[in-house]
C-alpha cells in the first residue's frame, strides 16, 4: 500500500512537471524570473503529495452542508484520481507476504532509498563543511576599496562581506544568517568595474534569497534521488537563476563588456562552488550566459495571458485535488449512537455458562420459537455483535474476554429475537457481566472501500429480497449445503462468501481481515452477493468472531480456495472494489470494567 501511495504521486508530480515544462516554452521571451518561478514550483510539487490535498478538501467543514454528490459522479471523479497503472500485485501490500518468501519488496526498496539518500546528504555536508571553514577562518572586510564598493551597493542590505583564503569563487553562504564569501585574490585579478559587476551579481544571489530556495531543492533531490526528473528540474533552476540575476545586474547599468569580462575571470582563476546552496558567479552554461550578456536582448514582462495562464495553473494544481476530496468524500456522518443504557429490553429468559472443551468450532443460530444460541464464544464478541461495531473499534478491557469461551441461550418473550435483538443484548451483557463502557471518537488508521472502475466478476446484485425476512421477524431462507447462503455471509479458509448483503455489511466483515476498521464508500446501494477467494493468512486475520479461534470448518461439498493472492488484491481483482489505506475519526467502545459471569 505504502508503495501504490508513492507510485501515485511520483507520476502525478512527474505529469505537473511535465506541464510546467510545457509552459515555461511558453514564456521563453519572459523575464527569467518567471521561468525560475515555474521551475520551483515543480520542484516543490514534489513535497506536496496531491493526496494531502484531497485529505484536505475532504476535511473541509463547508463540505457537511453540500448536498451529497451522485454516484455516478463520484465513480467518474474516483476514475480521474487513479493512478495511471495498477500497481503489481506482490506491492498491494507488502506486509502481508509471507515470512518464508524472502525480504518484502517495500523493506527492500526502503533500504535502497536509505542508502541513496544518507549517501548524498553525506556528501553535500562534507562540502557544507569546507565551505563553512573557509567562512570561519576569514576576516571581515571593513576598509578599502571592495568595502567601498560593496557599501554603496548594499546600502540597504546587513549582509556581512568576510575575506577568506581561499579557491572558491565568491558566494553567498548561509540559509538563516547569510554571509558573502569573497576570496582574498580576487582583488588582484579583477580592477574595480569588474569588482563591481561581481559584487552587484552576488548581492542579487541575496536578494532573491536563491541560497533558500536552493536549498529547498536539495532537500528534494535527496528525497527523489532516483528520478532523473528532479536532477534536470535543478538544472533548469540555475540556469534561470544566472539568467535572472545577469538580467538584473545588466538592467541596473552595469556594462555588458565589462560584466562578461569580469564572469570569465572569475571562472579562470578560481573554482565554482560545490554546493548549489551557495550561489556564486560561474554557475550556468557559460557560454550561452556571456552570448545573451553581450547581446543585450532583456526578457519581456509577461503579457496579460500569459499571467492569466499562470495564475490558473497554480490554482488549478492546488484546487482540483482539494476539489476531487471535497466531492469525493461524502458528508461526515453524525456519529454512530452507541446506546450505554442498562434499562432497556432484555430477553425473558438466558443462561450463561462457561465453555471449557477446547472446541475449535463456533456457532451462532436462532433456532425455532425465536431461541438464540450462541456457543464458545467470547465476551468480546458479543459486545461486538450486541452494539454492531468491529474489532478495532472496541478497546481495553482484561485479557480474558477475548480468550475465555462461554455457551448463551436467550429466548425473547416476543418470540423471533426482533428488531430489538442488540438492545436485548446489551441489557444480558450489562447484567451476567457487570460490563461497563463508555464511547470515544479516535483518529485510526482506516480502510476505505470504494469502487474501481468496473465491477468485479464475482460481485453481482441480488435477486432475493432478503429484507422481507427482516421485516417479518423470520430467520433467513436456508441454503444447500456448499452453496453461497440466500441471506447473510459464510467464512473458510481462503474463502467469504455472501447472498443479499449491503456494502456496509462487506465492509465490516472484511474489517476481520484487513486488521482495521473498513468504512463503505462505495456509494453502491442494495443488495448483492459475492464470492471471494483469497489468501488465508492468519496474520491478517482479525480476532474473528470466537473472539481468536480460526472459522469452523467449511460446509460439506464447500472447496475453499488454496494459495491465492493477499485479500486486499483479491478485493480489487474479484470484487472491483479497493481498500485504500486513510485515517479517519471513529467511534471505538472503551471498557471500563467487566467481571466473569455471575451464575444463572
Amino acid at each position: 500500500m505504502t508503495i501504490h501511495l508513492v507510485t501515485d504521486h511520483l507520476w502525478q508530480s512527474t505529469l505537473v512537471a511535465a506541464a510546467l515544462a510545457l509552459l515555461t516554452l511558453a514564456l521563453k521571451r519572459a523575464h527569467a524570473q518567471a521561468r525560475y518561478a515555474i521551475w520551483l514550483a515543480a520542484s516543490l510539487k514534489f513535497l506536496i503529495p496531491f493526496s494531502a490535498l484531497t485529505l484536505l478538501g475532504a476535511q473541509l467543514g463547508w463540505r457537511d452542508a453540500l448536498p451529497q454528490t451522485p454516484p455516478e459522479w463520484t465513480a467518474a471523479i474516483e476514475t480521474v484520481r487513479q493512478p495511471l497503472s495498477t500497481p503489481p500485485l506482490g506491492f498491494v501490500l507488502p506486509q502481508a507476504l509471507p515470512a518464508n518468501t524472502g525480504i518484502p519488496p517495500a523493506a527492500a526498496a526502503g533500504a535502497v532509498w536509505a542508502i541513496g539518500f544518507v549517501t548524498l546528504t553525506g556528501l553535500w555536508l562534507v562540502r557544507w563543511r569546507r565551505v563553512a571553514r573557509a567562512v570561519r577562518t576569514g576576516t571581515p572586510i571593513v576598509s578599502g576599496r571592495t568595502h567601498d564598493t560593496f557599501k554603496d551597493l548594499a546600502a540597504t542590505t546587513s549582509l556581512p562581506l568576510v575575506a577568506c583564503d581561499t579557491s572558491l569563487e565568491p558566494g553567498v553562504f548561509g540559509i538563516l544568517r547569510p554571509v558573502l564569501l569573497w576570496p582574498r585574490e580576487i582583488d588582484m585579478r579583477l580592477d574595480d568595474a569588474q569588482v563591481r559587476a561581481v559584487l552587484a551579481h552576488e548581492l542579487t544571489h541575496a536578494r532573491r534569497r536563491d541560497n533558500l530556495t536552493a536549498t529547498m531543492h536539495m532537500f528534494v533531490e535527496a528525497a527523489f534521488w532516483f528520478h532523473p526528473l528532479v536532477w534536470w528540474i535543478g538544472t533548469r533552476l540555475v540556469d534561470e537563476r544566472e539568467r535572472a540575476c545577469d538580467e538584473e545586474v545588466v538592467r541596473l547599468g552595469t556594462d555588458p563588456d565589462v560584466y562578461a569580462e569580469s564572469i570569465l575571470k572569475t571562472c579562470h582563476f578560481f573554482v565554482e562552488s560545490p554546493l548549489a546552496c551557495v550561489p556564486g558567479v560561474t554557475g550556468s552554461n557559460l557560454k550561452t550566459r556571456i552570448e545573451r550578456i553581450m547581446s543585450h536582448r532583456p526578457g519581456k514582462h509577461p503579457s496579460r495571458m500569459a499571467k492569466a495562464c499562470l495564475i490558473a495553473a497554480a490554482t488549478a494544481t492546488i484546487a482540483a485535488p482539494v476539489g476531487i476530496g471535497a466531492l469525493t468524500t461524502p458528508p461526515r456522518p453524525a456519529p454512530v449512537g452507541l446506546s450505554l443504557s442498562n434499562h432497556g429490553p432484555r430477553f425473558a429468559v438466558a443462561n450463561v455458562t462457561a465453555n471449557t472443551t477446547g472446541a475449535m468450532r463456533v456457532t451462532m443460530q436462532v433456532r425455532p420459537g425465536g431461541e438464540w444460541e450462541a456457543t464458545n464464544v467470547t465476551l468480546e464478541s458479543m459486545i461486538r455483535l450486541a452494539y454492531r461495531i468491529q474489532e478495532s473499534q472496541l478497546v481495553g478491557g482484561p485479557a480474558w474476554i477475548y480468550n475465555d469461551r462461554f455457551d448463551i441461550v436467550a429466548t425473547s418473550s416476543r418470540g423471533a429475537p426482533g428488531p430489538e435483538f442488540g438492545l436485548r443484548m446489551q441489557s444480558l451483557l450489562a447484567e451476567r457481566f457487570d460490563l461497563t463502557l463508555h464511547r470515544e471518537t479516535r483518529e485510526l488508521p482506516v480502510y476505505a472501500l470504494v469502487s474501481g472502475s468496473a465491477r468485479g466478476r464475482r460481485l453481482s446484485p441480488s435477486t432475493f429480497d432478503c429484507s422481507a425476512f427482516a421485516r417479518n421477524n423470520q430467520p433467513p431462507r436456508p441454503s444447500p449445503p456448499g452453496e453461497r447462503p440466500t441471506c447473510g455471509m459464510t467464512a473458510a479458509p481462503g474463502r467469504l462468501t455472501g447472498g443479499g448483503v449491503t456494502m456496509a455489511q462487506m465492509a465490516q466483515t472484511l474489517a476481520r481481515y484487513a486488521g482495521r476498521t473498513v468504512i463503505d464508500e462505495t456509494g453502491l446501494a442494495g443488495n448483492f452477493d459475492f464470492t471471494l477467494d483469497f489468501k488465508a493468512d492468519g496474520a491478517l486475520r482479525g480476532r474473528g468472531p470466537g473472539g481468536g479461534l480460526p472459522p469452523g470448518p467449511p460446509p460439506p461439498g464447500a472447496a475453499p480456495a488454496s494459495g491465492g493472492v493477499p485479500i486486499f488484491a483479491a478485493v480489487q481483482e474479484q470484487l472491483g472494489l479497493r481498500l485504500d489505506a486513510r485515517r479517519a475519526p471513529v467511534d471505538v467502545l472503551v471498557i471500563d470494567s467487566a467481571a466473569p459471569p455471575v451464575a444463572n
